[in-house]
């Protein structure tokens, strides 16, 4: 469902800041703060009055018996906020046809990535010589009003008022407003959702106002920032679900914010200020099996974007990115996942392109085992090897009237990343290392990492703390 490269299509949560805290209580021994991390979350399953474990994780007897038999009708119950046509669209089971337990697991899969619900159920009811399906859901809430936390590599922390609603007018959209103050201070708002009204097209919209101080940069960052990322969907043309034309356009504004004399060193292209329109196109395939939490497939996007140049303003250069991601299940808790990202640009370094939009890794969120700012450059390649283990598969959770639902996982894994300003990558720009953690699966944020690595050329332990999938927050243009 990504210059500063554009935000991918896979929808972001209403926690779609980045948080990468560094904590200096936090054991530097990798062994006793994973130890003492598995200790905390793993008396998360203990609860059993409240928890029920995720009944998607095996499909039921009851669905078994029901294969091969013509369906007569399909209900729905629990439906509080969500409009009945937003499940409707997402089901691959119809009346009149034979039921199939494949197609059940591929619309719970899809219902779930709507991320509105904290739990799907089907019970099924023989009836006559037919079966009556009906699907029993809980609601996440609606509206959450919540403190926006972020302390990301470049800017340090930010907190303040947002609100969030999952299921904006009952239709499955996405709406976030999101104030933060501190080491940055923003203002966001956003709508996403994985249809265009009755239309195949997955769509994100947001427009953000910052002004921070980029210490990486040294530079005072006024911006305003408005994006529109649109995925179509090629099944209605022949093509297998998973593909998708992409369709990007954006409009960044950044001056020099500083108030007291001390004016751009170099990072703007123009002194009043750089304005850049961008505009991209590409493919993408998303054939994994699920968005949040994928247990096997492919995610696999291409794009170019154009900078500038004809389309106005200082900067002109081109990007291109390749985002490859390949989950495989290798045992019923183990799921092996490889990433890698690529983004190449051309242009020349202050002259038609701006220090502001140069990569920086190292940290949690970027190459893990490395300090803030470890490297810098106008292109970057990005590996991982992860092996994700389910330690408390995904258990839902009454909370009053609403639901919510969380998993746990331990993550051992390795990294590596070059970042270059020249052509080509050169020998001796390749960095590795390797780290483990503990993940938090929630409902909202997708997952927490708490996350300890060491470069391979040195061991040395850096501990942070992350929110959102990694292969998703590096794409941001503040990381």
């Amino acid at each position: 469902m990504h210059p500063a490269p554009p935000l991918p299509i896979p929808r972001a949560s209403p926690f779609r800041f980045t948080v990468s805290f560094q904590f200096p209580f936090l054991p530097r021994n990798p062994i006793r703060l994973a130890l003492s991390l598995a200790l905390v979350f793993g008396a998360l399953a203990a609860s059993p009055a409240s928890v029920s474990a995720h009944p998607s994780e095996a499909i039921s007897e009851t669905c078994s018996e029901a294969d091969t038999v013509r369906i007569v009708s399909q209900e729905f119950e629990g439906l509080g906020t969500t409009r009945s046509d937003v499940v409707r669209r997402e089901l691959r089971n119809h009346v009149g046809e034979l039921f199939s337990c494949a197609k059940w697991e591929a619309e719970r899969n899809r219902l779930e990535d709507l991320d509105i619900f904290a739990d799907v159920r089907l019970q099924t009811v023989r009836k006559d010589s037919g079966v009556v399906l009906t699907y029993v859901f809980r609601e996440l809430p609606p509206y959450i009003p919540f403190v926006a936390v972020a302390k990301t590599e470049q800017d340090g922390l930010s907190l303040g008022p947002a609100l969030a609603s999952l299921n904006f007018l009952g239709q499955g959209i996405r709406a976030e407003f999101i104030t933060r103050f501190g080491g940055t201070t923003e203002f966001q708002a956003s709508l996403s959702a994985p249809r265009l009204w009755d239309l195949p097209v997955k769509y994100d919209f947001a427009v953000l106002r910052v002004d921070s101080y980029n210490n990486f940069e040294a530079f005072h960052e006024d911006s305003w920032r408005a994006k529109l990322d649109l995925a179509q969907g090629l099944s209605e043309s022949g093509l297998p679900d998973p593909a998708y034309i992409l369709y990007a356009g954006e409009l960044f504004y950044l001056r020099d914010g500083a108030q007291d004399g001390k004016r751009d060193s170099g990072v703007l292209l123009s002194a009043g200020g750089d304005f850049v329109p961008r505009l991209g196109t590409g493919f993408m395939w998303d054939g994994r099996d699920r968005r949040h939490n994928p247990r096997r497939g492919l995610y696999q996007e291409l794009r170019v974007t154009q900078n500038g140049g004809f389309l106005g303003g200082p900067a002109d250069y081109r990007e291109w990115l390749s985002d490859t991601r390949l989950y495989l299940p290798w045992q019923s808790r183990n799921t092996l996942v490889l990433a890698g990202l690529y983004q190449y640009r051309d242009g020349v370094m202050g002259e038609s392109f701006g220090r502001y939009d140069r990569f920086h890794v190292g940290g949690v969120n970027t190459l893990r085992g490395y300090s803030n700012d470890a490297f810098r450059g106008k292109s970057e390649t990005v590996l991982t090897l992860e092996n994700r283990m389910d330690w408390v598969r995904k258990r839902t959770l009454k909370l009053w009237r609403w639901s919510a639902w969380y998993g746990l996982q331990g993550i051992l894994g390795w990294e590596g990343a070059s970042l270059w300003d020249h052509n080509a990558l050169l020998e001796g720009d390749f960095h590795t290392g390797a780290y483990g953690g503990v993940h938090l699966l929630i409902a909202g944020a997708d997952r927490i990492r708490f996350e300890v690595g060491s470069k391979f050329a040195k061991f040395q332990v850096e501990s942070d703390i992350g929110i959102l999938d990694k292969a998703d927050v590096q794409r941001f243009r503040a990381r």
